[in-house]
This record gives C-alpha cells, structure tokens and sequence, in this order.
C-alpha cells in the first residue's frame, strides 16, 4: 500500500490555459509518473499542486530557501568600495575598533544586496524572476568576521495573465552564527516559466 495517497478525484480533465488538471492539479507528466515515484517526490507534487489550486503556476507556497554568508573584513572593504560607501566604519580598522561597535561592520548594502541577489540565483534555477519591490529593516549591525543564515520564505503567490507569471509575496530574515537576527525582509517579485528555445 502507498504511503502517499493521489490526489485524483475522478476529475480527469487537463485545463490547456494552464496545463493542469481541474481535478487534481497535476501536469500530464506529473499524473503520468505518480505510480514511480518515492514517497518524497509525491509529497513535492503534492505541494505544488495545492500552491496551482490557490493560484500559482510556476512557484510553491510556503517553499523556503536559505544560504549562509561570511564577512571576513576584505569582503566589507572592497564592498564599501564597490558601492562608494565611504564610511570608515566599513574600510578603517583603527576608526572601527574604537568606535561601539569594536570593529569594522558592513555597510548595509552588503547583507541586502546577498538578499537580493538569492531570490535571482533560487528561482533562475527552474523559472525567469524579476524583482519589483523589496522592503528591508535593519536590526543589527553586521560585524566582520560574522556568518549570516540568510532565508527567505514564499507566503503567497497568484498566477497573473498580464505580467505571463506568478506574482509572489516572500518574507525573509538574515540572522548572525549567533542566532541573533541582524536584518528583516519582504520581496513582491514576478517568476515567470522559462521560455522554450525550438
């Protein structure tokens, strides 16, 4: 007996606007490979047919994604000098250690544009995305030498016929190797299905 049940309901009509089934929510090739796949890849397309059925197409609700980034103070130096931030908060070590912080801490560009910059490197993965707005709060100053989890989570998404993708709302937070959360998040952007080369 399978440990995971189809999700069929003897609705068995594909949808040629959005290549699902109006019963389940498949694709073709998804229902057409159920009987071989593990228990783990079942539960993947049964995630992403309940995000299909409350309006996505191409992400999944609820999927989060993490990375980690270490700041080693070469990094914060040629950042801040990548992006002309010329605080010397960020490039003088002397400055830095005798200021309250007790050392050189990033500029708040660094942290935010890693943020930035998962959702592309993530989603280009499978689909195309494009930001179109993100909201940043930060909480903590990044220090050198710090390691950040850096995780973003997708807390909705609606499949839009005049941007041709899901617009996807997303949370995220970046927090220090000390558990202590250094920078809040929120992205609206658009992934849209990559187009097919003939």
């Amino acid at each position: 007996m399978n440990a995971v049940a189809s999700p069929c309901i003897d609705v068995c009509r594909m949808n040629p606007a959005t290549g699902f089934c109006d019963g389940c929510f498949r694709t073709i090739d998804e229902i057409a490979q159920w009987s071989a796949l593990d228990d783990a890849a079942k539960q993947a397309v049964l995630h992403r047919s309940q995000s299909r059925r409350k309006g996505a197409r191409v992400v999944v609700i609820g999927e989060r994604f993490s990375a980690t980034l270490s700041l080693p103070p070469d990094s914060i130096k040629s950042f801040a000098t990548l992006v002309n931030d010329q605080n010397p908060l960020h490039h003088d070590d002397t400055y830095a250690a005798a200021s309250r912080f007790g050392s050189l801490i990033a500029s708040g560009t660094q942290p935010t544009a890693h943020m930035m910059a998962m959702l592309a490197t993530h989603f280009s993965q499978y689909a195309q995305p494009l930001g179109l707005e993100f909201g940043v709060k930060l909480t903590r100053a990044v220090k050198a030498h710090d390691v950040l989890t850096m995780t973003w989570h997708v807390t909705d998404a609606k499949w839009k016929p005049g941007l041709k993708g899901d617009l996807v709302t997303l949370e995220g937070e970046a927090c220090n190797q000390h558990g202590e959360t250094v920078m809040k998040t929120t992205a609206t952007i658009v992934v849209m299905p990559k187009e097919r080369r003939e």
